[in-house]
């Protein structure tokens, strides 16, 4: 998994990376296909927002967040990315299989 790390009027730290990181790893448990995430950090006078771009083989989910603190942004934004992926995974799982395209059994 490729992590790419954007700063918007803010300097990233080593501490910011890591916490991302480790957050993301998390999330390659059950998503083991993810080929890309891009993290766009940016301050704007009180406003912490933490965008996610996170791309699998099949899909492609974004969320996005923001408060008055980039740690408390990340971790939203990333249990926002969470549910997408449960949801979609879900989906996958419960999926109807079609009977009707079974090949009858011959006499």
């Amino acid at each position: 998994m490729k992590v790419h790390y954007t700063g918007r009027h803010m300097e990233l730290t080593e501490p910011l990376k890591q916490h991302t990181k480790e957050r993301l790893d998390k999330m390659a448990t059950y998503l083991d296909d993810i080929i890309d995430v891009h993290v766009i950090l940016s301050v704007e006078k009180h406003r912490h927002e933490a965008e996610f771009t996170l791309k699998t083989r099949a899909d492609a989910f974004v969320a996005s967040a923001t408060t008055a603190d980039m740690y408390a942004s990340i971790n939203q934004a990333i249990d926002k990315l969470d549910a997408q992926a449960r949801k979609q995974q879900g989906k996958r799982n419960t999926r109807p299989h079609d009977s009707a395209k079974a090949v009858p059994a011959e006499e």
